[in-house]
């Protein structure tokens, strides 16, 4: 399932949209203010982020921006009642993908929508990892009707062994990758993470090259 993170501070606005998307198949998670978006953005993984720009506590632009910072290239669409020139450029410059002002046309926005996630290849990349079908920019596994959606570290250490398949990654590089400069990382956690996705995987799937590192098996 597709999700979408929605930034609205317009309690009515933003039932209205979801209300929308949910009957469209769209799962949707609505904040109100930004520091609660960017809070979201970091426990979770969206195929889409719908962003007004006027909002509480921390504005969309900067929102964006901090998402950007984090090297987080989900595709963003500013729903905004800015006019001018200059706010549309600046929230390109941050990062944006698209613009729509309000009053939104709801029609408008599902065909922008679709047409991003389908240039963005949100709907189409698949990646054959094993027995299951994994969907990068959905941080999901699938296999015949079974979909499990991983968690962010998880995508993360998939997405890093998954670029270097069938290569040994050293614990240097994924401990560097994997956690930010601010984060305690150690090779226990990482040991950790590997055991789970090997638990989900199967063992044969990751090799541990022992003192160097792993690889992934494809």
């Amino acid at each position: 399932m597709i999700k979408i993170l929605l930034l609205e501070d317009d309690n009515l606005f933003a039932e209205s949209l979801e209300d929308f998307l949910s009957e469209l198949g769209f799962c949707v998670d609505i904040c109100n203010d930004g520091e609660s978006a960017l809070e979201k953005s970091y426990e979770n993984r969206y195929n889409l982020l719908l962003l007004d720009i006027n909002v509480p506590k921390v504005n969309g632009f900067e929102v964006l921006q901090n998402i950007r910072e984090q090297n987080d290239d989900t595709p963003a669409i500013f729903l905004t009642s800015f006019r001018d020139k200059n706010s549309i450029l600046k929230g390109f410059d941050k990062g944006a993908d698209d613009y729509l002002k309000k009053p939104v046309d709801l029609d408008e926005l599902y065909s922008r929508i679709t047409a991003l996630l389908r240039r963005t290849k949100s709907l189409t990349n698949t990646i054959k990892v094993g027995k299951y079908l994994y969907y990068p920019k959905q941080k999901t596994l699938k296999y015949k009707n079974k979909e499990l959606i991983l968690s962010k570290k998880l995508s993360e250490l998939l997405d890093i062994l998954v670029k270097q398949q069938n290569q040994i990654v050293t614990k240097e590089t994924i401990l560097e990758k994997l956690w930010e400069w601010n984060e305690e990382a150690s090779e226990g956690s990482l040991r950790v993470y590997i055991n789970k996705l090997k638990k989900i995987l199967g063992k044969e799937m990751i090799k541990n090259q022992k003192g160097i590192g792993y690889k992934l098996e494809l």
